[in-house]
Parts: C-alpha cells; structure tokens; sequence
C-alpha cells in the first residue's frame, strides 16, 4: 500500500508543475484564416418538394399515384411514405423496379380503402432529377380528400 501511495503522490508532483511553453500564444485580434474555401454561390436556391400526387379514382378503388416527371426516377430503395397526422405509416409501392432495384418503373402506388380519406401528413420521397445521379430528398405537407 505504501508503494501505491508513494507512486501516487509522485505523480500528482510531477503532474502539477507545468512546461515551460515553447510556442507563442495566437493573437486574438489578428483576423481569423480559414483553410476551408468558401463554396461559390451558383444562384438562388430551389425549393422542391418532389413529383406530384394525384388521386385516382378507379374500379380498383381509391389510390394515390406519384406523378413525376418524365426522366425522374422514384428512388424504391427509399419508397414514398405518407406519415398522416393520425400516426399511420402508409408507404407507396411500384409495380416493378429497374433491374438494379433501385428505382421504381411504372406505376408508384397508394391503395386506400374507402374510409381513409381525407388525409392530411407529410409526404417523404427520394428521387433523382432527369440526368442526375445524385437522389434528393423532398418533404412536404399534404391534405388529400380534404
């Protein structure tokens, strides 16, 4: 225990005189330099809340229907999702997928049953603009059936 003890308190010793410092301290009113390049600015920023939704009434019944833009791909490793303001997680479902299973082709599809409108939540979804190759996400408030 002595040993401990004696260890212990040589290192509290050793611990408590401070270096000498050998570099100067940085002058607070110098200006600031940054290694980091300020981005350029390309324009004003776009506000997108992604491809539409229309509501289909058919004999199939009630579904809500993404309706992009031809050349935009709906990302199926991301589906849609409606989350209503009642709590519930409805996810939007393709007929197909392209053979990377990455986005969706055709169709990408809501089926609602008669006593789910109206609707009110927010729409999430993951897609890519025609001609990029980068997917962007895109929220936004939606009231169907309202």
């Amino acid at each position: 225990m002595r040993t401990i003890g004696a260890v212990s308190a040589f290192a509290l010793v050793a611990c408590s005189s401070a270096p000498e410092r050998s570099t100067p301290i940085a002058d607070s009113t110098a200006p600031a330099i940054s290694a980091i390049p300020t981005l350029p600015k390309v324009g004003p920023v776009e506000t997108d809340s992604g491809p539409p939704v229309r509501l289909d009434s058919a004999e199939q019944g009630t579904r809500l229907v993404m309706d992009p833009k031809p050349g935009d791909q709906i990302n199926a490793l991301q589906p849609p999702v409606l989350q209503t303001t009642d709590g519930r997680r409805l996810e939007f479902r393709g007929s197909a997928v392209t053979t990377d299973s990455a986005y969706f082709v055709g169709d990408v599809v809501l089926p609602l049953e008669g006593t789910a409108l109206p609707l009110e939540g927010t729409l999430t979804i993951s897609y890519c603009r025609a001609g990029e190759k980068l997917c962007r996400t895109a929220k936004r408030a939606v009231r169907i059936g309202v």
